[in-house]
């Protein structure tokens, strides 16, 4: 959790070595829900929301626990559905 969220920080500051990082982290952590929800996080934060979107997905599908489960989904609304203003 601590290196998906350093990745996350990263990212709002370099996107392209964000991305990379989190590519790496990935690879070494496929099933690892955690990792799609701090990404999704990112790009919720720099404002892409579809990227979120499916990154929120991901990790829903993957969390065990039913507390990250519902914390993926309400971001997943959040990102799916903005409001205006």
């Amino acid at each position: 959790m601590e290196a998906a969220e350093a990745v996350k920080i990263s990212m709002l500051s370099d996107r392209s070595a964000g991305e990379k990082k989190f590519e790496l982290l990935l690879q070494l952590h496929p099933r690892d829900g955690m990792v799609y929800f701090k990404r999704g996080e990112a790009y919720e934060a720099i404002g892409e929301n579809a990227r979120a979107a499916g990154d929120f997905r991901h990790a829903m599908a993957l969390f065990p626990m039913a507390y990250w489960k519902r914390l993926a989904e309400e971001a997943l609304e959040r990102v799916s559905h903005p409001s205006a203003g």
